[in-house]
């Protein structure tokens, strides 16, 4: 088979803009609904084919936004979609236009809404947005010879096209962040659509993928859009994800890897529950009271109950909305979880979840703990231990091997420094079910510049990695001597030359000071931190503080 080239792909394209536009089927409403504490959401779907859902043969078919529609009717929180204003072959300059002249198109969706819509007003009402657009940006200036199978391209276009859509990304996102500040964008990354040519194009196609990607992505920085990878995913089974060589759509397999990927971003990242929805206090040494918010129709729920782990643990009667949990041991992590029932037996499908860990002040910091005998950092976990620094588990182990969070370091640097909040503007939208404390660590941490996010989240839960403790700890250090740490050269690793310059300088002071060493001239920058490696690296840098 002869290989297909660009032009006849853009051809086919042309041709697909003539068809019919078929509108999604409105799905009947369900009268009874589980109970839920999320608000409804109203998706809207922007860009190119790929949202529109043009399949491998070339048809309007379902896209990645119309299986991610499916998904959120499944678990009951979608109240509206529409896909009208995404179109095939269109660039992100289209997308563009169409934002600065408000343009008015049928609106392809679900659940009650016009028939026609605008494009302002219909980013002003969603509280969900994905974003497809820069492909076609590009396709124009690459082609595939059909008689030789050659790629033809002029980079001087491709780097000035891929440069504008990051332009174009940039002003698209502004303009959706000025209508609707709160929305939640999500931008697709794109794939490699031509896996079926030969084996030695293959490297010049990963790299304008990735001039792609990366120039979306610079479109997106100063914005809290979140990037959805969808590369490596369609790379896995392109054969099964684009059967197609002479197409670059996906199969219908491959949009659910796409709505899939996104789905799995918007559970990371959407707010789907109000702020403190759920929260725990501890009351004393063994006890914590639970206190969450009403789901959205009260009137028809009967009773709440309430999990701790996978046990039910209570069960009391709407419209009460706290709960004591007793016998708790400190410093053990617990998950407690409240379901809501309505009157009809129906439980909630999402229910409001909180980790929690009763922390207690040690009585003894120099216990001896019963798994570090054999461990290679015994004398630091004891000196940590000593100081109040680290403490163990119930149990008399310190779990040596076991990572630390960005929480929990946090914390520990932060008591040891002594630092108070400066502010109580919380910068994080990820803490609400933490401790007061905890969170009161994590400002001051950010009030002193110790501690970053990104677009928002602290990600407390995460393995804090050996690069951030580096540089946490070297932050410190220029909080506690009022000057920062100057090494004298660089730190001899020859896997952290991709950092930045001043995480590369925090493990050179580290190296410098034998705080960290590293291991056969690797410091393994973006390994967790274990329990064992942090107790060596806090407890030497306390004492070149003065702490």
């Amino acid at each position: 088979m002869k290989k297909q080239s660009i032009s006849y792909v853009l051809l086919a394209f042309a041709l697909v803009l003539q068809l019919a536009v078929i509108p999604l089927q409105t799905a009947a409403a369900e009268p009874d609904k589980s109970p839920t504490w999320i608000a409804p959401v109203n998706y809207l779907a922007l860009g190119d084919s790929l949202a529109f859902g043009i399949n491998s043969d070339g048809k309007p078919g379902k896209g990645y936004a119309d299986f991610l529609t499916e998904e959120l009717m499944k678990q009951e929180v979608l109240q509206t979609s529409n896909k009208g204003f995404s179109f095939p072959g269109y660039t992100s300059g289209d997308v563009l236009k169409d934002l600065q002249t408000d343009v008015t198109k049928p609106v392809l969706g679900t659940g009650p809404q016009d028939s026609t819509a605008t494009l302002h007003r219909s980013i002003q009402e969603a509280n969900l947005i994905t974003l497809s657009a820069g492909a076609n940006d590009v396709l124009p200036y690459f082609k595939i010879d059909e008689k030789t199978g050659k790629p033809s391209f002029n980079m001087g276009e491709i780097q000035a096209a891929l440069m504008q859509t990051g332009k174009n990304t940039q002003q698209i996102l502004a303009k959706i962040y000025e209508l609707n500040p709160k929305a939640q964008v999500y931008v697709m990354g794109y794939y490699n659509s031509f896996p079926h040519l030969p084996a030695d194009l293959q490297p010049q196609i990963a790299l304008l993928m990735k001039g792609l990607n990366d120039a979306i992505q610079s479109g997106m920085q100063g914005t809290p859009a979140h990037f959805v990878k969808t590369d490596e995913l369609i790379a896995k089974d392109f054969q099964t994800y684009l059967p197609n060589p002479a197409n670059i759509h996906l199969s219908e397999a491959g949009y659910r890897v796409v709505a899939a990927a996104f789905h799995e971003a918007l559970t990371a990242n959407y707010p789907w529950y109000e702020k403190d929805a759920l929260t725990a206090e501890k009351k004393d040494d063994s006890t914590v009271v639970l206190n969450w918010k009403p789901v959205m129709d009260t009137g028809m729920i009967m009773t709440y109950k309430v999990y701790n782990g996978d046990k039910m643990v209570g069960e009391v009667i709407s419209p009460v909305l706290t709960y004591e949990i007793t016998d708790l041991l400190p410093n053990q992590e617990y998950k407690f979880t409240v379901e809501a029932i309505d009157q009809y037996g129906k439980k909630s499908m999402h229910n409001l979840a909180t980790v929690y860990t009763l922390e207690n002040e040690p009585t003894e910091p120099s216990v001896m703990f019963t798994d570090i005998q054999d461990s290679w950092a015994k004398d630091f976990i004891e000196a940590a231990a000593a100081n109040g620094i680290m403490g163990g588990y119930q149990d008399h182990t310190f779990r040596p091997g076991k990572s630390l969070t960005r929480a929990q370091a946090t914390s520990v640097i932060v008591r040891a420094l002594q630092l108070k909040p400066k502010s109580s503007n919380m910068k994080f939208d990820d803490l609400a079910y933490y401790a007061d404390s905890t969170k009161a660590d994590i400002q001051a941490a950010y009030d002193y510049g110790l501690m970053k996010g990104v677009n928002g989240h602290f990600m407390p839960n995460k393995p804090i990695t050996r690069a951030q403790l580096a540089l946490l700890l070297s932050r410190a250090y220029e909080t506690a001597k009022g000057t920062p740490y100057k090494p004298a050269a660089a730190a001899p690793f020859k896997d952290i030359q991709n950092f930045s310059k001043d995480t590369q300088w925090a493990i050179a002071g580290l190296y410098e000071m034998n705080i960290a060493a590293g291991d056969q001239g690797k410091f393994m920058p973006n390994d967790p931190t274990t329990r064992a490696h942090a107790a060596k690296m806090i407890v030497q840098s306390m004492k070149v503080m003065g702490h």
